[in-house]
């Protein structure tokens, strides 16, 4: 007969004591052989392969600037040998398993930073961190019902909470005393990717309805409330999965983190212009609730100097921002007041149209132009000269930008023909145009909303430029592993741009920042063939370990000198252009 062993420890018992599977031993002698033989096994079993350290979430989610403060990590790490890499913020691992002190310096120029885990084996996916103004405050439960509602002593305020339960709820008491506006904002899935689409209430104590939002920043809620009496009133929070699915239900888990931002003082949405020049940022105006009169902001890159090499990048998608755009920071001296606005190669101008009916607004090419619409129903019009064989690119965003206007593109030719229009360019509910001039003269670009709303909110960014051939570098992962002296292929993709006059010429890929122990080799993407849209760029470890970030970069002179540095998969609206290398250590 034959005889099989599940395990190293039956077979080294089988081997011992020469017997067929059905033969017997006494106790004394089985629990002898059996005790070797597990200890064997233990000791010769291979060792289970290491894995990198994951990172799903923070909490809390935030912090205020000038501030300390302990977070808990949830994911997976060996502690405390995982390492934590945090540009911008100081995060120093705890004696407790999973929590880190986060000191955020006073002069940080951002509303985010990102943050991950790295050990020898590799790094997980970053966090993100968000920066706030206010003092800040962590929720008590039960607070589901109102009676049991986490008390707000003062205002403002920022709310680090999660609902928690399989069907939380989440109720804050504030005091408002008569004519006050109250404020209150969620950030949760469009800033920090929490798996909820959240409604907030204003309520009276008693539990009648006051106010309600659903969706004002896409999926997060933002309210205000004016009290027409002094009392307790009570800010509820609840939420559906952001994914839908057959069932109607609240939902809940450790992992639906949320920011609520509670004040009666100024809250800004945007800064008006939405883009200012780089060359001269200017000082922006800023909307929003409750703001005091005549309020200026200064500008600068985001980040500061604190990140001025670990940026944020917008999207490189189907709206074709110019690539050498870049995020600027506002606020004023004490950070009561920030908001981001877009860096523009191009000039900057604002259109805030009167009420009345007038004739299209004259712009030329190039242009980022901030606009409102200010009555429903009622569209801006602008008037564009443009050459027979010109060709232009013609964009407008809003919910991009996380401004409420769903918008409408169409474009008009001196003859009077609609030769383009447009409701949502790809994934985004953002319009663009790319158009060759059939015709010497004024073409009309009109900018409406799909559901012809309007109002004081109702603002846009238009860019116009001419196309211009560039490209673009990316690549599928923000990590690389290398094993030792084993050659890694790491596949960049090129997107070339060309326009009537002139296309891109060969594009010379590389790493930027290796380690002296990583080698590779420049690679040439032709204007044509298999490397015009994706080549192979090999890296080579000799065995050293190591752990950093390093860029991808592809450079050409033709038609001019052109520098772009791979982005990563986009996250929450933005890309990184930083890649995580880990080059594990060789065995000794």
């Amino acid at each position: 007969m034959t005889c099989r062993y599940r395990d190293p420890a039956q077979r080294f018992l089988s081997n011992q004591t020469r017997t067929s599977c059905g033969s017997r031993l006494g106790k004394a002698s089985q629990r002898f052989f059996l005790g070797a033989c597990l200890g064997l096994a233990f000791c010769f079993a291979p060792a289970a392969e290491a894995a990198p350290p994951t990172l799903t979430h923070l909490f809390p989610a935030g912090g205020q600037r000038g501030s300390k403060v302990v977070v808990t990590s949830a994911g997976t790490y060996n502690w405390p040998g995982v390492k934590i890499w945090a540009p911008g913020v100081e995060a120093v691992p705890t004696a407790e398993s999973g929590k880190i002190e986060i000191t955020i310096p006073a002069d940080l120029m951002a509303d985010r930073v990102w943050i991950r885990y790295y050990d020898a084996e590799g790094a997980s996916a970053v966090a993100p961190f968000l920066i706030g103004s206010h003092p800040e405050l962590t929720e008590t439960e039960p607070n589901n019902r109102l009676g049991d509602a986490t008390k707000v002593e003062q205002l403002p305020m920022t709310v680090n909470a999660a609902l928690k339960d399989g069907a939380d709820v989440d109720s804050y008491a504030v005091q408002l005393t008569a004519g006050q506006t109250l404020v209150a904002a969620v950030d949760a899935n469009t800033r920090l990717g929490s798996p909820m689409d959240s409604i907030l209430q204003v309520a009276s104590p008693d539990g009648i309805v006051l106010a309600e939002n659903h969706d004002d920043l896409k999926l997060d809620p933002r309210l205000t409330f004016t009290a027409r009496k002094d009392g307790t009133y009570i800010v509820r929070m609840f939420a559906f999965p952001s994914q839908p699915d057959s069932s109607i239900r609240f939902t809940g888990g450790a992992h639906l983190i949320y920011r609520l931002t509670l004040t009666t003082g100024p809250l800004v949405t945007h800064a008006v212009p939405l883009s200012v020049p780089l060359s001269d940022p200017g000082q922006p105006s800023i909307a929003g609730w409750n703001l005091p009169a005549q309020s200026l902001l200064n500008v600068v890159p985001f980040g500061g100097a604190r990140l001025g090499d670990y940026q944020e990048y917008e999207l490189s998608d189907d709206l074709r921002r110019s690539p050498d755009a870049r995020i600027g920071f506002a606020s004023l001296p004490d950070f009561s007041l920030a908001t981001r606005v877009r860096l523009t190669p191009y000039p900057a101008v604002t259109d805030q149209p009167s009420l009345e009916d007038r004739e299209p607004f004259p712009v030329t090419v190039p242009v980022s132009l901030t606009g409102c619409l200010k009555r429903p129903k009622v569209p801006n019009r602008y008037r564009l000269p443009l050459q027979k064989g010109q060709q232009i690119l013609i964009s407008v965003e809003a919910r991009s930008l996380d401004l409420t206007l769903d918008p409408v593109l169409t474009l008009t030719d001196p003859t009077g023909a609609v030769v383009a229009d447009v409701d949502d360019s790809g994934p985004t509910k953002d319009s663009i145009i790319g158009h060759t001039a059939a015709h010497d003269g004024d073409y009309i670009v009109t900018v409406g909303d799909r559901f012809r709303k309007g109002g004081d909110r109702a603002w846009y960014l238009l860019t116009i430029r001419n196309e211009q051939a560039d490209f673009e570098v990316s690549l599928a992962s923000d990590s690389i592993v290398l094993e030792p002296e084993k050659p890694t292929e790491v596949t960049v993709k090129i997107i070339r741009r060309a326009s009537a006059a002139e296309a891109v010429g060969p594009v010379t890929i590389q790493a930027a920042g290796l380690p002296t122990s990583v080698t590779g080799s420049a690679v040439i993407s032709e204007p044509s063939g298999p490397s015009a849209g994706e080549v192979k760029l090999t890296l080579t470890s000799n065995g050293e370990a190591f752990s950093g970030p390093i860029r991808i970069m592809g450079a050409t002179t033709m038609p001019r000198e052109i520098e772009r540095s791979a982005r990563v998969p986009g996250r929450l609206g933005v890309q990184l252009d930083s890649v995580w290398l880990t080059a594990t250590k060789k065995p000794e």
